[in-house]
């Protein structure tokens, strides 16, 4: 009764009752458990109680036509839910599921309507506080984003595993900026018992993070103490990390059951792969355990070790994130990705952080033939400023500038690259013209160009994750890769519309990305990238009209029935193929333009480089449109720092 009433009195709806009828909702109470994934209300039907949380945690969100969800809040120890329906007659506006076991007080609707009518004066009251709770409601209905749980543990010692906690909570607590906690249940000597956690949460350090360590006695109560345990932690976190013991038990297995998200953490080795199968099966056949998404992170991984492909066939699964290999610092000293941010360890950890953060960060590198070697300049500019992307997308010559980013070009080696096309003569070498037919140029030499930038690296070996757009000819889609030989991507993005001919493919006509999608923000987009930069090379309509004002003159025609005419065409008599692509060009970038600009309303922060001298083919002078881009980029650096958080 001293439980239930303690509850209740955290309800601000009911601050008005006297102890007489709190004590009368109290004994009416019905103490309710429920286990994690299930259902407690559904959207749309008629409520019939009102919901106050005792222990555990519970989210209220809605399905969306697309057939994904929409999370609106996160209920806690002292929460409440249901009581719109109570007060309004409305049926309830979200679902609500248990995220861990919890335990719920129930009020029935009689109960509760006996209640507050006994005193008119409780009844205003009650009915006062529905119009701050409505607009609570909103508030919750905008927030879409709520506290995280996320273990860490591994098959086998020696996988790295305390070393990546260590490094992902720091980083977690830099990049979403928000509290978060590790909590260490591996028995350090300063740990105390799970059972006799503190309430209060954890203690400060100095990487700015708070630490909880607990230790597993084995005590038969310590399995359902998590579930109580983290409705705890998430009213003052909004990440929990927990690292586990390597030993296994049955505190272990329900403490992973209990968990939003699991990491398992294995070295890159055959021991560790085939026991880390054996976990990921245990854990398969534990009911219990089989919501929460299981990612494998694969350590140790080097030059000269075995390769992707062979331990996702030992393990049985995906690979999610590869580690090299870093030595650990100790617990005092300051974590690898603080001191080094730049290197490849950081980068996948800030990655993982961000992605649990629901805050990465993605890059769209747009068509523009060779306005689009201005790409490179932006890039020198990130990477200069420490602004790091881990997501890129390219079309068009925006996916030849990314996919050698990806693959681990710098900004400077890609301009050394774009200098050896530097001059008409050195360009025209890379052409291989044709008979006109689907094309004018076959691409072989091209295709041997593109081969010394990327080599035989597929999407699985890029440092950045990587999408490539293409356009399918003959049904104008949108094709994404993903996967396989990026030479291949690489080709079909960049194959112009009647100058390459067009690549075919697993039964697609494949040509040039930027003809459905000119700046891939779109891409970024449902890859779930919430921070966006495009970067759009192709000029707008008010930057025509500037240049055209810009331009000389031309002289007088001597000719008399040109200068009586109102409409006459212009051009040679007889043209070259030349000036015709010209022509074609023009329309079409005139089309992408207005396609780009709308595709940028989506992005956070668009960087347009321009040069006066742009011309579509003008290959041979790339430091003109490389300083172009550098230029464009350090103008909207104040806003790239604010969104990235440089």
């Amino acid at each position: 009764m001293e439980e239930k009433l303690h509850v209740l009195r955290q309800v601000p709806l009911l601050a008005s009752l006297g102890d007489e009828l709190m004590k009368s909702l109290a004994s009416g109470a019905a103490v309710v458990a429920v286990k994690k994934g299930e259902l407690v209300v559904r959207e749309d039907e008629a409520g019939d109680a009102l919901f106050a949380v005792v222990s555990g945690r519970l989210q209220a969100y809605t399905r969306l036509p697309s057939g994904g969800e929409r999370v609106f809040a996160t209920y806690g120890n002292g929460d409440y839910f249901g009581e719109m329906p109570l007060l309004s007659g409305e049926t309830h506006w979200s679902n609500v599921r248990a995220l861990n076991d919890s335990v719920l007080l129930k009020i029935p609707r009689a109960l509760f309507d006996a209640v507050v009518q006994r005193d008119a004066r409780v009844a205003a009251s009650v009915f006062q506080r529905l119009g701050q709770r409505i607009k609570e409601l909103r508030q919750e209905k905008h927030r879409a984003r709520g506290s995280t749980v996320i273990a860490l543990a591994s098959a086998l010692p020696g996988a790295g595993k305390t070393t990546l906690a260590t490094n992902l909570v720091a980083s977690l607590a830099r990049e979403t900026r928000e509290p978060v906690l590790l909590l260490d249940l591996t028995g350090q000597a300063d740990s105390v018992p799970v059972t006799a956690a503190p309430v209060g949460g954890g203690a400060r350090t100095a990487w700015g993070y708070d630490r909880l360590p607990l230790r597993l006695t084995g005590a038969e109560r310590e399995a359902a103490a998590f579930a109580p345990l983290f409705g705890a932690l998430v009213q003052r976190y909004d990440y929990v990390l927990v690292e586990l013991p390597n030993e296994t038990s049955p505190a272990v297995y329900a403490c992973l059951g209990q968990c939003d998200q699991i990491y398992l953490v294995s070295r890159n080795e055959p021991e560790h792969w085939k026991r880390t199968r054996l976990l990921i099966r245990y854990l398969a056949n534990q009911s219990v355990v089989m919501t929460p998404k299981v990612k494998v992170i694969l350590t140790g991984c080097a030059a000269g070790r075995p390769c992707l492909a062979e331990a996702e066939a030992a393990i049985g699964q995906r690979i999610a994130a590869r580690l090299e290999w870093i030595a650990s610092g100790g617990e005092s000293a300051e974590p690898y990705v603080l001191r080094q941010p730049l290197a490849p360890y950081s980068f996948v950890v800030r990655r993982l952080a961000r992605e649990l953060g629901n805050v990465l960060v993605g890059l769209a590198l747009g068509c523009g033939a060779a306005r689009g070697l201005a790409h490179i300049g932006v890039i020198r500019v990130l990477e200069r400023e420490g602004l790091a992307v881990d997501v890129v997308a390219g079309s068009s010559m925006g996916a030849l500038i990314a996919a050698a980013w990806a693959v681990g070009k710098s900004a400077d080696e890609m301009e050394q690259i774009a200098l050896q096309v530097r001059g008409k003569r050195a360009f025209l070498r890379l052409l291989d013209p044709m008979f006109p037919g689907s094309g004018m140029i076959r691409g072989l030499k091209v295709t041997d160009f593109l081969r010394q930038i990327v080599g035989e690296s597929t999407f699985e070996d890029t440092v950045i994750p990587l999408k490539i757009v293409a356009s399918e000819l003959n049904t104008l889609e949108e094709i994404v890769f993903e996967e396989g030989p990026l030479l291949d991507a690489v080709r079909a993005s960049i194959s112009i519309p009647g100058v390459f001919r067009p690549v075919e493919t697993n039964g697609h006509t494949l040509i040039d990305g930027g003809i459905v999608d000119p700046v891939p923000v779109g891409v970024l987009t449902r890859t779930g990238v919430a921070k966006i930069i495009a970067v759009n090379t192709i000029p707008n309509v008010e930057d025509m009209k500037r240049r055209a004002r810009e331009r000389p003159a031309a002289p007088p025609t001597r000719s008399w029935w040109k200068r009586q005419s109102q409409l006459h065409e212009v051009g040679s008599i007889v043209d070259t193929p030349t000036s015709i692509i010209n022509i074609y060009m023009r329309a079409m970038h005139a089309m992408q333009s207005h396609m780009a600009e709308e595709a940028c309303r989506d992005a956070d922060v668009v960087v347009r480089p321009r040069s006066r001298e742009a011309v579509w083919y003008d290959f041979y002078h790339p430091e003109r449109y490389i300083r172009a881009g550098e230029e464009a980029a350090l103008a909207a650096l104040a806003e790239l720092k604010a969104l990235v958080g440089g």
